[in-house]
């Protein structure tokens, strides 16, 4: 029995310890820091980097298919996208991997219901792997966004964008 025991503690301990390690071998993004400089996978097959990114402002979002919120984001966005696209601002809205667990619709085909204004060069489609998942989203809670300066540095983070579109169009604008 005594035996018994000590393995279990043993496994308890080892599995809280493992996120650890992989956390702390993950690159991850902060306030005031560059924005890790991933290569994002996109919808159309293309690759995105942060870097190829520098020179614009955009915003960084990590969203779930099945989250309203997400969703109701995406068309708020959709309807302030001419704005933006006169800024320069760009939007690059990431799928968390494997849709945090739960099922939703595709995200294919959330961007085909928001229309021609989703598109490059002001608005990229893609998913996460499970590394920039955890670098971005470590709580794995959906609708997580970063405002990312023209250097790379991230300047903001919140959720919501559908109940912060003043920040984000401020930011976009060129305010800090």
């Amino acid at each position: 029995m005594k035996s018994l025991l000590f393995a279990i503690a043993a496994i308890a301990l080892a599995a809280s310890l493992a996120p650890a390690r992989t956390l702390a071998a993950v690159p991850s993004i902060a306030v005031g820091y560059p924005a890790p400089n991933f290569q994002y996978r996109l919808l159309d097959g293309k690759r995105l980097s942060a870097k190829s990114l520098r020179g614009h402002r955009y915003l960084l979002w990590v969203m779930a298919t099945w989250c309203p919120s997400c969703v109701t984001g995406a068309h708020a966005l959709a309807a302030h996208a001419a704005q933006l696209r006169r800024e320069g601002f760009r939007i690059v809205q990431l799928e968390a991997a494997g849709d945090l667990g739960y099922p939703g619709p595709s995200l294919a085909s959330i961007r085909s219901g928001i229309g021609a204004v989703a598109t490059p060069p002001n608005w990229y489609w893609g998913q996460l792997t499970e590394a920039q998942s955890l670098a971005l989203d470590p709580s794995s809670t959906p609708d997580i966004f970063y405002l990312v300066d023209r250097h790379g540095r991230v300047r903001a983070q919140s959720s919501a964008p559908a109940a912060h579109l003043g920040q984000i169009a401020a930011f976009a604008a060129g305010a800090k």
